[in-house]
């Protein structure tokens, strides 16, 4: 069996429609943060994805400066990061809300992610640590993410974008 064929057998329908660099990113992760960890205990879970995400962190633009900061919303401290572009104004403010499915993730594990997002558009972007399930049953993080973006549009005469 060749490489495209046993790729095509692993991918199904998926091989031929992303590139190869995509499916050995797909594979790190994977390598990574296996599908099966979803039987391990939340905390091991969230060791490892955010050990991962460190390992994947190529470090954030040299442009970009960050400050950390909370908003506070009925009684609680609600952790914020900000993007900003050395030297340049911002014309809008993106709040951005992690990955991990509300399960995982925290202004660390998408750093990098921000941080590029900022370079790359010239806003402002505001990450918020909302409180995770399942300690925070729903609606926690929702309304974390609402209280955070309420915020920003209270305090902000720039244009906020989610």
């Amino acid at each position: 069996m060749g490489t495209n064929q046993i790729e095509a057998a692993r991918w199904g329908k998926y091989a031929t429609l992303l590139d190869p660099e995509l499916w050995d990113y797909i594979d790190q992760v994977n390598a990574w943060f296996p599908p099966a960890i979803v039987a391990r205990p939340i905390a091991e879970q969230r060791a490892v994805y955010n050990a991962m995400c460190r390992a994947f962190h190529p470090g954030r633009p040299a442009d970009v400066t960050v400050s950390d900061g909370v908003v506070a919303a009925d009684g609680r401290d609600i952790a914020i990061r900000r993007y900003r572009l050395a030297g340049k104004a911002s014309r809008a403010i993106v709040v951005y809300y992690h990955g991990g499915g509300f399960v995982l993730g925290d202004l660390d594990s998408h750093d990098d992610i921000c941080a590029e997002f900022c370079a790359a558009t010239g806003s402002e972007i505001l990450s918020a640590d909302y409180r995770l399930a399942p300690e925070h049953l729903h609606p926690a993080a929702f309304e974390d993410c609402l209280a955070v973006f309420e915020w920003v549009a209270a305090t902000s005469a720039l244009p906020t974008i989610l």
